[in-house]
């Protein structure tokens, strides 16, 4: 196996019948919807600003949005940005996404239904930007993500993510002591940065951090550990988050850190 194909591998890409993919964001609009709304935001801000101070993001940067969802960064980045063309398979996510943007008057995101790598004529933008899109994960899909953006790549993924409910459950031996997921998984940042080089780029890393709390009911915490850890039972999740409730609520304080992975595409790479 070649160093690039061993890196792919590393990706967990995801094998399901894209039907069933759009099928589960769909199912999942709700939830992202909400946690965007009522979630901490520092994230949604503090990346935009990172890009403008790397100048990466300037005033008449035109920017396409791989699995934009609702609109976490592209709601913020049209404030700053010339155009956002936001894209996203699950038409549930993008109609929380039309919510917002009627919700700030914003004129200048345009939207498409579609998987990536797309078959739609999208044209070409400066910015080729993804946050938490398991839809680049593969060599195919970060080749077109450079070759759809004629000055810079960007790909958000979260390294470390931890919290109180967390660390108790790990405590009692609930789940694994270093439990990979989504959010939390240095060996995909990892997979990213060696693939990009391996194609030509020279990808820089820069790290954001978070903390926040996160007030929840037992009965919130528990439904939201058993659906992110399939090993583990209900009822041992309830028993351990009983050892940390407080008249019935969990004050779930949170850390995580964000990698943002940039690489220049002009005159660079395989393309």
């Amino acid at each position: 196996m070649d160093t690039i194909s061993f890196f792919e591998q590393k990706l967990q890409s995801n094998q399901e019948p894209i039907e069933t993919v759009e099928q589960n964001w769909d199912q999942k609009a709700e939830m992202f919807y909400r946690n965007q709304v009522t979630g901490s935001t520092y994230y949604n801000r503090a990346v935009p600003r990172l890009l403008e101070q790397k100048g990466i993001v300037t005033p008449s940067s035109t920017l396409l949005d791989i699995g934009a969802g609702s609109g976490r960064y592209a709601i913020p980045f049209a404030q700053i940005c010339q155009s956002v063309h936001a894209l996203d398979l699950s038409s549930e996510m993008l109609r929380y996404m039309q919510q917002e943007i009627e919700k700030h008057n914003l004129t200048n995101i345009h939207m498409t239904k579609s998987a990536w790598p797309t078959a739609e004529e999208i044209g070409e933008f400066d910015i080729a930007f993804a946050a938490m899109c398991p839809a680049t994960r593969s060599i195919e899909a970060l080749r077109e993500m450079s070759k759809t953006a004629s000055k810079y790549g960007v790909i958000c993924q979260f390294t470390a993510s931890t919290d109180r409910v967390m660390e108790a459950l790990k405590e009692h031996y609930v789940i694994d002591t270093d439990p990979k997921g989504p959010h939390h998984n240095r060996n995909i940042l990892q997979a990213y940065f060696n693939i990009l080089w391996e194609l030509g780029y020279e990808p820089e890393i820069s790290y954001l951090r978070d903390t926040f709390e996160v007030h929840m009911t037992i009965t919130e915490a528990v439904d939201t550990y058993r659906k992110r850890y399939d090993q583990a039972e209900a009822e041992q999740i309830r028993k351990v988050i009983n050892t940390i409730q407080q008249d019935g609520m969990i004050n779930n304080r949170k850390y995580t850190t964000l990698a943002v992975i940039s690489w220049e595409t002009r005159g660079r790479g395989d393309k």
